[in-house]
């Protein structure tokens, strides 16, 4: 690691020539994930510096313009002399991200809505929403997709979206079931087994080897048990978990809305929120779909 960076950081030179420096591109990498998730330019600088990341050899010191730097420079995207670090789809939310918290407001901002806003997301395609507000507008706020390609403008009134956010959020502390995933019907895959053909071919041969069916029985078990990805529900309890230790109080907790918020999807048909765990629950009746099969994904989470 260099003292100074004149080579941009997530690279280095070694035998004359520029790679990638793995351990910062992992770091680069978390930046981006973190900012199109919601986290701001000071709270990414201060986990970073809190974790004693360092930017260089003597350095461990990480401010808001340094995070906005890496989050700006193109070369990560690679070209002719810089080796590719993040991925296209990634770089270009977190820049819509960027734009999106950089659009002007008059006066000040509602605390509240500051906390929300980082996390309003495009209903139609998934991308940041870009906030503003005129008098000429009807609702006064009128949230524009910052996707180039989508069109996607949504009216409303800034207390009427806190309104919505906090019944979905109040929806699901009242009922945590709906942060299960729901379960999801699995082929079975035990004809495509070796395993279980020689089970069937000693079944079928005539003599019966007592211990080796024993045998194959437990390992088929084994087989079967590893194809089983308990992540999710895992996600859910713990989930669960953390936001019964969070207090109830009236009006809209930003605790609470950091805890179990990914982002709120926002277009005409009404909201729906993304929790942390990745499950889609609407305003209305609180039913789930898979964000990823319903078109309600982040391009960072592919």
């Amino acid at each position: 690691m260099k003292k100074n960076r004149f080579i941009p950081y997530g690279y280095t030179m070694r035998n004359g020539k520029l790679v990638i420096e793995q351990s910062e591109a992992a770091v680069i990498r978390q930046i981006y994930e973190q900012y199109v998730n919601g986290a701001s330019l000071k709270d990414i600088a201060e986990g970073l510096t809190g974790s004693g990341i360092p930017y260089s050899e003597k350095n461990t010191d990480w401010g808001k313009a340094r995070v906005a730097r890496i989050i700006d420079n193109e070369r990560y995207l690679g070209n002719e002399e810089y080796d590719k670090i993040v991925d296209d789809s990634l770089f270009q939310e977190a820049v819509a991200a960027k734009k999106a918290r950089q659009t002007s407001f008059p006066g000040t901002l509602n605390p509240e809505l500051s906390v929300v806003r980082p996390r309003i997301h495009c209903g139609v395609c998934g991308y940041p929403m870009i906030r503003k507000y005129s008098k000429k507008y009807k609702t006064g706020s009128v949230w524009f997709c910052a996707n180039p390609d989508c069109h996607c403008r949504v009216g409303l009134r800034d207390e009427d979206l806190l309104e919505r956010i906090m019944k979905v959020m109040s929806l699901i502390r009242t009922n945590e079931r709906l942060l299960e995933p729901a379960p999801k019907e699995r082929k079975s895959e035990w004809t495509d087994s070796a395993l279980v053909r020689d089970f069937n071919d000693h079944l079928s041969g005539g003599l019966i080897d007592e211990e080796r069916i024993a045998r194959l029985i437990n390992e088929i078990a084994g087989e079967e048990y590893a194809k089983v990805d308990p992540s999710s529900e895992y996600a859910a309890e713990e989930l669960k978990s953390r936001i019964r230790r969070i207090g109830i109080r009236e009006g809209f907790n930003p605790d609470l809305f950091k805890a179990l918020v990914k982002s709120v999807h926002l277009s005409k048909n009404g909201i729906a929120i993304i929790t942390s765990n990745n499950i889609k629950i609407g305003e209305d009746d609180g039913s789930q779909e898979d964000p990823e099969e319903n078109g309600y994904y982040h391009p960072a989470e592919r």
